[in-house]
């Protein structure tokens, strides 16, 4: 049921953002760092195996771990989808949402400018839990909005 969860919502997002230079949004530098694993890389995008974002990132074994996505026209609608659903994230952009504690897929989403950046956690831990927390996707979501 996770992944069936996870694909909809990949593909879903996926078919509706607007691609947007974002090579330099997070870096695999970034990613490692925050989130505490090693040996990541950046994935080119290919929704038949779920990297639908802009950017994405993966382990050694080719595993996801967190896609990134940036809209100029996708925010309204995130928002009016997830938002409700979602706790606000207060001193990040100009609004920000995020999925709670414990949900699945776990994901970010905000503001800045003219620009709506989505960040996902790919994938699961073996105790069930999001490859990254909500504190780790906050992280990535300040440095990501600090290069926008």
């Amino acid at each position: 049921m996770k992944t069936a969860s996870l694909l909809a919502c990949i593909l879903l997002a996926a078919l509706t953002a607007t691609s947007a230079p974002a090579t330099d949004l997070l870096t695999v530098a970034d990613v490692e760092k925050v989130s505490g694993l090693s040996d990541l890389h950046k994935t080119p995008k290919d929704q038949s195996k779920g990297a639908g974002g802009d950017l994405n990132f993966a382990g050694k074994d080719n595993k996801l771990v967190a896609m990134v996505m940036i809209s100029t026209s996708m925010y309204d609608s995130w928002k009016k989808q997830y938002a409700k659903s979602c706790d606000p994230v207060s001193d990040l952009g100009s609004e920000a949402f995020r999925t709670k504690a414990g949900a699945f897929p776990s994901f970010i989403v905000f503001r800045k400018g003219t620009s709506g950046v989505w960040i996902q956690s790919m994938g699961w831990k073996k105790d069930g839990s999001s490859t990254l927390s909500n504190a780790q996707l906050t992280e990535l979501g300040r440095i990501a909005a600090s290069r926008l």
